[in-house]
């Protein structure tokens, strides 16, 4: 009875962070979907991007490829930030999980295909670090779904919460400014594995 009471509360004290990984576990079947669809006309030019590289271990080697692992998540941070701070852009903070979602399940069905190389490839080195950029964005998306919803209801009429948003302005600041590092974080363990590791796939 506990457990389910401590379950029960938190569900009830984080139901946005739950939705927003609904959604991004829906995209992920998506992306599944797709793949199995349209996997054997997809470009080559497109699925050339859904293949693991190694990394060359010279400073330069790790460097671009840091950035280059930084690309779309630092974008899609990014793009939840500015749209928290739009009275429309709540949708935003709902399509980002679905599209990162989307993009690990196409990624992940490509290298399926490939047998139990192309699965222990997903398993060590797509899934820990994709997952660890999907938690931080999901945390962005709940920041940026909270902050539009309150400005949204300041345009409501006889709203009974006008102004007092310089202090949730801040807090969403700093958040997003925590986020980052976070971020990064993620990107260097997606180096760092696939410099250790990817010689043994």
């Amino acid at each position: 009875m506990k457990r389910t009471n401590s379950i029960r509360r938190f569900a009830a004290g984080n139901r946005r962070l739950l939705l927003m990984a609904a959604l991004m576990l829906g995209g992920y079947a998506i992306g599944l979907m797709v793949y199995a669809s349209w996997g054997d006309r997809l470009p080559t030019a497109l699925t050339t991007l859904l293949v693991i590289d190694g990394v060359e271990a010279t400073l330069q080697g790790v460097t671009a490829q840091f950035f280059s692992s930084c690309f779309q998540a630092v974008c899609l941070l990014l793009v939840l930030f500015l749209g928290g701070l739009s009275a429309c852009g709540a949708p935003i903070g709902l399509l980002v999980p679905v599209f990162w979602g989307m993009g690990l399940g196409v990624s992940a069905a490509h290298l399926y295909t490939q047998g139990i190389r192309g699965l222990l490839c997903a398993a060590v080195l797509l899934v820990p670090p994709s997952l660890f950029k999907g938690a931080v964005l999901l945390l962005g998306a709940v920041q940026s779904w909270q902050l539009s919803l309150q400005l949204a209801g300041q345009l409501l009429p006889r709203s009974a919460h006008i102004g007092g948003l310089w202090q949730s302005f801040r807090l969403y600041c700093v958040r997003f400014l925590l986020l980052l590092p976070l971020l990064f974080a993620a990107c260097a363990l997606d180096v760092g594995l696939r410099l250790c590791l990817f010689r043994f796939f």
